[in-house]
């Protein structure tokens, strides 16, 4: 069920106690996001974003998000989209209120190689690949071993197959790829598992851009960390890239794998 600004901003009030909206934003989403949002300022002058569901999928993609958030909210140093509140939809499902984090997304085709931004990304990266694998696996979330994500990804390249719409060149890279055993030997890592450039909010800070913040947890798991340089790989400059992995095997804990 779509829902207006002003309707959003009474779902804000009933799941944050003492939240009195004097104001509200609609918030621009993807078009195929299925959640509405918006932006609450209270009489105190805090912002708080608001997100409802509009279909039982973006039900379930908002509950995922909201649960990943809240369990690394406290690991990690950049703000998440921690929870503060939900309020229960008659239709089923949960509308999540948290509090507003300022910043934009990040364009990554215009990121040059000396950005400052660079470092950063590479950091954030290196940050939540560095949580303990533990974490995510005692919390539910998907865990992969290196073959069996491998195998996964097999799967969904026969399903690709059997549907007919995929060039038989595209079908025979990416299957010489997945029998290549040697080329999955990875450590299973926590990711953030869709990571792109609108994920990560930049904010102007003293002349300079910093990230302010993560969103977008739906997917978070234990699996492939190269799954985290998708986007990157695709719309950086190679130089780019080269500068974002090499922040990144500086921040690791342990070391990445080529």
């Amino acid at each position: 069920m779509t829902r207006t600004p002003l309707q959003l901003a009474a779902l804000a009030s009933a799941a944050v106690p003492g939240l009195d909206p004097v104001a509200v934003a609609a918030l621009p989403t993807a078009s195929a996001a299925p959640y509405d949002a918006a932006v609450v300022t209270d009489a105190g002058g805090q912002k708080w974003l608001v997100q409802s569901p509009t279909s039982p999928a973006g039900a379930a993609e908002l509950d995922a998000a909201a649960a990943v958030a809240e369990l690394l909210g406290r690991r990690l140093t950049t703000k998440l989209p921690t929870p503060t509140g939900f309020a229960v939809l008659p239709e089923g499902g949960r509308a999540v209120v948290h509090r507003f984090i300022p910043g934009s997304g990040i364009n990554l085709e215009a990121l040059g190689p000396d950005s400052a931004l660079v470092a950063e990304i590479g950091t954030e990266l290196a940050r939540i690949h560095n949580l303990e694998p533990e974490l995510l696996e005692n919390a539910g979330l998907e865990t992969y071993a290196a073959d069996t994500y491998r195998r996964r990804h097999l799967s969904d390249l026969d399903r690709a197959a059997a549907s007919g719409r995929v060039p038989p060149t595209l079908l025979g890279r990416w299957e010489q790829a997945l029998e290549n055993v040697a080329i999955w030997q990875f450590a299973p890592t926590p990711i953030h598992g869709g990571i792109d450039g609108r994920h990560l909010l930049v904010e102007v800070r003293d002349a300079e851009p910093r990230i302010t913040g993560i969103t977008g947890w739906r997917r978070a798991k234990v699996a492939d960390p190269a799954d985290d340089f998708a986007a990157i790989v695709r719309d950086c400059e190679p130089d780019t890239t080269t500068e974002i992995a090499r922040a990144y095997a500086q921040a690791r804990s342990t070391r990445p794998d080529r």
